[in-house]
Formats: structure tokens, C-alpha cells, sequence
């Protein structure tokens, strides 16, 4: 009889799927050692994870002195793109429509590799978000000095406008049910007296 038998392991037993195990603790010790050295803040973990995990398929197994890039694709990958997680970059602004004399640089930090292009992911700390391009300048000898990691991650205003959120009016309605006098005396103050808006952010999906 031949096929593949499916065995479920016990809740919160880690002993009995070992190897997964220990390959999620080193992208976990890999992740929190890149952000310790970039002193970038806990909210880009999964962009450190992705590239620790970019990263390691790259790395030589002593085994079969091959990296997993190799076995998997058949060729040796190209390390000379590798950049430090974290580094400051000066990225070109092609966005906006400068004037002959404006600066067109505009500053971030390397964050991830692109899986789908010859890119970089880089966060611009100006339009605080992330863009994939090539056109940027590492400063690899330039440390992050800490306490200067983007300030957007403590503002609402700013990270409702990266995440697409939209501030919906909703006004609030008197019971219309009460049927006692006093729920009528209270019904007429609550109609002299303005109404308060509550704002509610809800999703604004882009194609």
C-alpha cells in the first residue's frame, strides 16, 4: 500500500514536529537580531522575516554544499545585490511633478527584496509608504540612530491614509420606543441639544 498517511500532532506539544520547529526559531532569532541592528520598530517584522527567510535560501548547506536556491532552481544565486536590512536609502522621487530646481531626493530604509521583480522594497519616510524601485542610493555606512524610526506609527491620521481608511458620519438616533413621560421629556431635550458625530473608519479597497 503506498500514498501518505496524515498524523495530526498534539496542541502545544513543539517535541513532535521538531524541525519545524527549529526553523521557525531561526527566523525568529533572525528577525529579532535585524531589527535590534536596524533599530527600526516591531511593526516591520514581517518584512525582517521575509528577508531572513530570503535570505537563508541562499545560504550554503554544508550537506550537500549546495544552497537551497541551487537545488531548487539549478543555478547559483547572484549575491552581489545584497544589502544590509534597515540601511538608509536616498530614494529618486518620480512620483511628484517637481520644478527645475526642486530636490528630487527623498529619504527611507531598505526594508525587503521584491519576489515578484529586480526591485527593493524601501519605506520613504516622507510619503510614508513603501515603494519597489531601483532608482535609490544605500548608505550602508550610515547607522540608524535610535528613537528615529517613523513617526506615522503613533499617528492616526497618517496611518489611516496609508491604509486606504475612510472617516464615515454617523449621527445618533434617539429611542423612538420610550413610551413613558419622562422618556418623552428626555427624547425633547435630546432634540434641542446638537447632535454628536461618531466617526467610524471602515475599509477602502483600491483595485
Amino acid at each position: 500500500m503506498q500514498g501518505i498517511m496524515r498524523q495530526c500532532s498534539v496542541a502545544k506539544t513543539a517535541q513532535q514536529i521538531r524541525a519545524a520547529e527549529r526553523r521557525n526559531r531561526t527566523l525568529i532569532e533572525a528577525n529579532r537580531t535585524m531589527l535590534a541592528d536596524s533599530k527600526l520598530p516591531t511593526t516591520f517584522w514581517a518584512e525582517a522575516v521575509s528577508t531572513a527567510c530570503y535570505v537563508q535560501n541562499r545560504v550554503l548547506v554544508i550537506k550537500p554544499h549546495k544552497t537551497p536556491y541551487q537545488l531548487f532552481h539549478g543555478r547559483t544565486p547572484m549575491l552581489s545585490f545584497m544589502r544590509p536590512f534597515g540601511c538608509l536609502v536616498i530614494i529618486l522621487n518620480t512620483i511628484d511633478h517637481l520644478g527645475k530646481f526642486d530636490g528630487k531626493d527623498d529619504e527611507g530604509f531598505f526594508i525587503r527584496y521584491s519576489l515578484n521583480n529586480k526591485a527593493f522594497r524601501v519605506f520613504n519616510s516622507r510619503t510614508k509608504i513603501v515603494e519597489e524601485t531601483l532608482l535609490i542610493r544605500f548608505s550602508k555606512n550610515t547607522p540608524n540612530n535610535v528613537g528615529s524610526g517613523p513617526n506615522w506609527l503613533f499617528d492616526i491620521d497618517a496611518l489611516t491614509k496609508i491604509m486606504n481608511y475612510q472617516p464615515v458620519v454617523a449621527s445618533t438616533q434617539s429611542n423612538g420606543n420610550a413610551g413613558t413621560k419622562d422618556n418623552n421629556n428626555a427624547g425633547q431635550a435630546r432634540k434641542e441639544k446638537v447632535l454628536d458625530k461618531d466617526y467610524i473608519l471602515l475599509p477602502l479597497w483600491t483595485a
